[in-house]
């Protein structure tokens, strides 16, 4: 007779998963999506949080590896957001069809990054908000809370995001 086979493991709490994907993350090259410039630290906000910088034109969605895209937000990120901090969506030149991720990818980060993020995103600015940009984010209603809307807030000029963020720390494509 053989012995029983051993019993599954268990399913991995939010935490232990996020430090699977955080130590993953520290030991990946992820030069290939650094490179793309979708995603940076810019700065601060007048109210003197992190700034970080999201292009959406610059992320070939259809083409990236949703895992290694993953990764590349967790290593850009992890270090700041213990503090509150402000992520500026550059909308401008967004493509549905080249840009925009599968709601899968949304869903599964949501469920990868743990409650600091979430906590800690005091404001997502979305620059030079297009139909689809907000299409974009109103599909993304499933997923957050109803306190998450009310850090949205859109800006039809550069203008309007330095009346938030300190024009002469960011740098925008």
């Amino acid at each position: 007779l053989r012995p029983p086979p051993p019993p599954p493991a268990p399913p991995l709490d939010g935490d232990a998963r996020y430090e699977r994907y955080l130590r993953k993350a520290l030991a990946t090259d992820l030069g290939s999506i650094s490179r793309l410039g979708c995603l940076y630290k810019a700065g601060k906000d007048k109210a003197g949080r992190n700034v970080f910088v999201l292009v959406g034109s610059r992320y070939p969605a259809r083409d990236a590896d949703d895992e290694l895209s993953l990764l590349y937000l967790i290593s850009v990120l992890d270090e700041h957001v213990h503090q509150p901090f402000t992520l500026v969506f550059v909308n401008s030149f967004f493509s549905l069809v080249n840009n925009q991720p599968v709601p899968a990818w949304f869903s599964n980060i949501y469920e990868v990054l743990d409650r600091r993020y979430k906590k800690n995103l005091k404001h997502l600015i979305v620059l030079h908000p297009s139909i689809a940009g907000r299409t974009l984010l109103l599909g993304l209603r499933a997923l957050v809370s109803q306190k998450f809307w009310k850090k949205v807030k859109y800006c039809e000029t550069c203008a309007d995001l330095y009346k938030d963020v300190r024009k002469e720390e960011i740098v925008l494509p």
